[in-house]
């Protein structure tokens, strides 16, 4: 089956993988990603927890007829950039290169998803990697603060970081991850994009003949249980206080997703932001305040994240809370229209950026269900309406939303003991 707009073209397999292809007439390189299913929520949870990040390491370590140093020369040989990074789903791989070269760059990557080498030699070298990434998790207290959040504000699988379970990394045999990648690495449920310089109908032959006898659906895990929810305080001896507090958000195909991004947009999307003027400018409370957005497949989420001293930590608090209850009136429409210009600036941007232009396909195809051409992508950030944007904080963010929330805060012991949370 094929789907023609324009310059975009996407066509489903008969063993299940969707390709969709946007041909931009002005480059002259070819950027692809392929979610390929195998992310860390797909591991095992037992006993395999940091098997995807082994995975995404593994996977260039030789391909088909080459080993690993002959599979890096002939990438090399292609002018191709590439990499492979696993998220919650999928494990990413992404490749750009000259898109004469698309072809054969694309033949590649079958034999890096079909037929991995994963040498055993090397594995003891790719899990000492793993462990040393897992080892310096703690080496940025922010980060460490939103990695603690995400384990308590989502339900198991995706409470994780993907990192691992130092354990279940030292205990991955090559047995385990041969046998793991045979199973999750499956058609349907794949979705290679390609952006740039590329012939659609190419690609489908390629992929018709390299993928044939390729067959069966990977896993798509789903929420299991229930989140944990509350406060957590880790205490650490910092001169700094870091501060996150989640909330819950439209997932990507609620109709209401770009007017609820738009909100968070006015109240902590930069130095115009309602948070950033109250909290940084006119108190100086913190030195950082910001507010994000994460559409998903199956959550979505808004992340309040600031840092400020011990001594400021509960004044800050208490202005988050106060700029949060203030929103209940929501936006105006100079603040409305500010950030509709600016995400619409930031949608042409990508466009002529092939790699992240090739990455928002699949994810598109993903979350969605299919890709949206860059007219599309314009005309929902044209229709911005400051009064759906209204509808959308009254209905959705109001004082039941904040009360949801899960915090979790980073500083010394004697602060967390004072504005709550339980230590750890």
């Amino acid at each position: 089956m094929t789907q023609t707009t324009d310059l975009l073209r996407s066509t489903r397999l008969d063993n299940g993988l969707r390709v969709v292809t946007e041909r931009n007439p002005s480059q002259r390189s070819a950027s692809v990603t392929w979610l390929v299913p195998g992310g860390s929520a797909c591991d095992p949870l037992d006993r395999g927890d940091g098997w995807g990040t082994i995975l995404s390491e593994f996977l260039l370590r030789g391909a088909g007829d080459f080993d690993s140093r002959a599979f890096s020369d002939a990438l090399d040989r292609l002018g191709m950039r590439r990499s492979v990074t696993a998220d919650t789903y999928h494990q990413h791989v992404n490749a750009t290169m000259a898109g004469g070269e698309l072809i054969a760059g694309l033949d590649r990557l079958v034999d890096l998803v079909r037929r991995p080498r994963f040498p055993e030699a090397a594995l003891d070298a790719v899990r000492s990697l793993c462990l040393q990434e897992l080892a310096g998790v703690e080496d940025d207290p922010a980060s460490y603060a939103g990695i603690r959040l995400d384990e308590i504000r989502f339900p198991s699988p995706f409470n994780r970081h993907g990192l691992g379970v130092k354990e279940h990394l030292e205990a991955a045999t090559h047995a385990d991850l041969q046998a793991h990648w045979d199973e999750v690495a499956r058609p349907e449920g794949s979705i290679l994009a390609v952006a740039g310089d590329v012939d659609h109908d190419r690609v489908i032959e390629l992929l018709e003949a390299r993928c044939a006898d390729w067959h069966g659906t990977g896993p798509t895990p789903e929420p299991t249980g229930v989140a944990v929810g509350g406060e957590l305080g880790i205490e650490r001896d910092t001169s700094q206080v870091h501060v996150g507090i989640g909330l819950t958000g439209p997932v990507a195909s609620d109709p209401d997703q770009l007017a609820f991004r738009t909100a968070i947009g006015v109240l902590g999307g930069g130095s115009s932001s309602r948070l950033f003027l109250d909290v940084r400018e006119r108190r100086g409370l913190a030195y950082s305040v910001s507010a994000r957005y994460a559409e998903g497949f199956a959550l979505g989420a808004c992340t309040i994240s600031a840092g400020t001293t011990p001594e400021r930590v509960a004044e800050t608090l208490e202005r988050i809370d106060a700029v949060l209850a203030e929103f209940d009136a929501g936006p105006t429409d100079e603040e409305v229209t500010r950030i509709a210009v600016g995400l619409r600036a930031g949608g042409l941007m990508q466009q002529e950026h092939g790699p992240a232009r090739a990455r928002q396909l699949a994810l598109d195809v993903f979350r969605r269900g299919q890709a949206r051409s860059t007219a599309e992508l314009l005309a929902e950030f044209d229709g911005i309406d400051a009064d759906d944007v209204r509808r959308v904080v009254s209905t959705r963010m109001g004082p039941s939303w904040r009360a949801e929330a899960s915090r979790c805060l980073l500083g010394p012991a004697n602060v967390i003991a004072e504005v709550g949370g339980t230590g750890a």
